[in-house]
């Protein structure tokens, strides 16, 4: 491949690229399997060079701390001199000098602490959105293979949450046909940032007779729903294309499988510590966002309009709800009956 072609990916993966250049890239990824090796191959790559970035420190920190630092040698100098006055011949070690420089040190190590944390969130969010993006280049061949249609759980049943006994099925079962005809990986279904319970950030086999993930643990995004023979079509939602949500990080508002009412106002995602979702749209770009309130709104608003995690205009849920329109995002929770 012409390293010209190669920077063009690079710039794609990064959502650098000029939309008509993104537009022929998206093309070649579906019908070309060299050009999606290389693709997949690279954003492993920039994926694991996230992991050893860096949080630029405060331009004010080093000559901060020295001046802090020259301010207690003087101050302690100056006792200093005053007690061996009086006492010549006999060496004295201070122990307020002693705690002041403790101080220092136990400030120092706060901050760099502070720093490892947010480098590390912002090192699993990069790694995460690549993730993310590998599974809209599989949502893309999928689409391209079908008519345009995204894949879907083709489940007759409308009932996503459980209630009363009565059993619900898994609006996730759609992805998992990205797995079953090997355009994605398990493995990019758990998101980095998130540690679970009966999950693996090394995926899980697939067994033969499998139509959805095995548990809850092993994928951590939510998924347009897609319930009751709904199915979208990339070619009748062409308009609302850059601003129709289709998945991002878990809803927050269905978490551990049931209605958490006190959750409807949540802005972000419980992935990445409640600061933000990485969400997928439509036309396969993965943008990083912070709040909920970005996507389709009414009357065909753009994003900053609908809640990407609640069907337009209802609040309370029984697990049954659908979207309001053909382009309300509702993403449901990814699997709810285990």
């Amino acid at each position: 491949m012409k390293q010209g072609e190669q920077d063009q990916l690079i710039d794609f993966l990064l959502g650098q690229c000029e939309p008509d250049v993104a537009a022929d890239i998206r093309r070649r990824l579906a019908h070309d399997d060299r050009f999606r090796a290389v693709h997949e191959n690279i954003a492993k790559t920039l994926g694991a060079m996230s992991l050893v970035g860096e949080v630029e420190p405060p331009e004010n920190l080093v000559p901060g701390t020295l001046a802090r630092i020259r301010q207690h040698q003087q101050t302690n100098a100056l006792l200093a001199r005053e007690q061996l006055a009086g006492r010549r011949g006999r060496p004295t070690f201070l122990l307020r000098e002693l705690a002041a420089v403790a101080a220092i040190l136990v400030l120092m190590l706060g901050t760099f602490a502070i720093w490892q944390r947010q480098a590390r969130r912002e090192h699993l969010g990069g790694i995460c959105r690549s993730q993310v993006g590998q599974i809209g280049t599989g949502l893309l061949t999928y689409a391209n293979a079908n008519d345009g249609f995204l894949p879907a759980a083709d489940l007759a049943q409308h009932r996503w949450l459980p209630k009363a006994g009565v059993p619900a099925v898994s609006n996730s079962s759609g992805l998992f046909r990205l797995i079953a005809a090997d355009f994605v990986s398990p493995s990019v279904f758990t998101c980095p940032a998130l540690e679970t319970e009966g999950g693996s950030k090394a995926g899980f086999a697939v067994q033969p007779g499998m139509s959805d993930f095995p548990g809850a643990g092993d994928i951590n995004y939510s998924y347009q729903h897609t319930l009751g023979g709904r199915r979208l079509s990339r070619q009748v939602l062409a308009p609302v294309a850059e601003s129709m949500a289709i998945l991002a990080d878990s809803t927050p508002v269905f978490a551990g499988g049931q209605f958490r009412r006190d959750r409807v106002g949540a802005l972000a995602s419980d992935n990445h510590g409640r600061t933000g979702q990485n969400v997928l749209y439509l036309d396969m770009h993965v943008v990083w966002r912070e709040r909920a309130d970005v996507g389709v709104g009414g009357n065909n608003v753009g994003v900053g309009g609908d809640n990407i995690f609640l069907a337009e205009g209802i609040i309370d849920y029984d697990g049954d709800e659908e979207p309001t329109s053909d382009i309300d995002t509702f993403l449901l929770p990814a699997y709810s009956d285990k």
